[in-house]
């Protein structure tokens, strides 16, 4: 089964699908610094990190368990590091990550709030999520394109959210810091920040 979250996920199969991919991982690293811990939501063949120029540590996690397995094979490095979960599974005692990617990522959840309760701390002060996510009102070009196989159905079939510019404000711990829209407005790109936790007497 394919895991609700995953964007590679080797189950792309709409004709535009691997352009897609490569056109919403090059918005993303634009904002993975050098030398960053990054933790990969929904890592699926892990593409983002076969495109990481440098970094410290990567975390790549997914719940589907073929992909998260050829992952452990290909990738062989020790600062490294695959698990097979979703968001809702999973725990981590290592270092606070810099980045938290999840493209394609957020619209297959159950809820933004409790994804960004989760990972907060996970992420360490003025950490950033790096994510993509459909627009609204290309839910309706989306499904067209999908019945010509243009974009993946299966993918499609798993969205439970189409987020507006609105949800990312007010958000708690977390700021938006920056947002705007590709692919010719039917993508959403946005950068959240972690607020930096008040010191003693704040």
């Amino acid at each position: 089964m394919k895991a609700p979250g995953s964007a590679s996920r080797s189950n792309l199969d709409g004709l535009l699908s691997g352009h897609l991919k490569k056109l919403r991982l090059r918005h993303v690293l634009s904002f993975i610094p050098p030398g960053a811990n990054v933790l990969d939501v929904g890592c699926g063949d892990a593409a983002l990190l076969e495109r990481l120029p440098s970094f410290k540590s990567y975390v790549g996690i997914d719940s589907c368990a073929p992909a998260i397995e050829l992952n452990r094979r290909r990738f062989l490095r020790r600062q490294v590091t695959f698990f097979h979960t979703d968001l809702a599974g999973f725990s981590w005692q290592g270092p606070s990550f810099d980045v938290v990617v999840m493209a394609a990522v957020l619209e297959h959840l159950d809820g933004l709030e409790p994804a960004l309760a989760r990972l907060q701390p996970m992420v360490r002060d003025n950490g950033l999520i790096v994510a993509t996510t459909p627009a609204p009102f290309s839910r309706f070009i989306l499904h067209a394109g999908a019945a010509f196989r243009l974009f993946a159905r299966d993918s499609l079939s798993e969205h439970k959210h189409y987020f507006r510019r609105g949800d990312f404000l007010h958000l708690g711990d977390w700021q938006l810091e920056t947002y705007r829209r590709f692919e010719i407005g039917l993508n959403q790109l946005l950068v959240l920040r972690r607020r930096e936790a008040p010191g003693p007497g704040q």
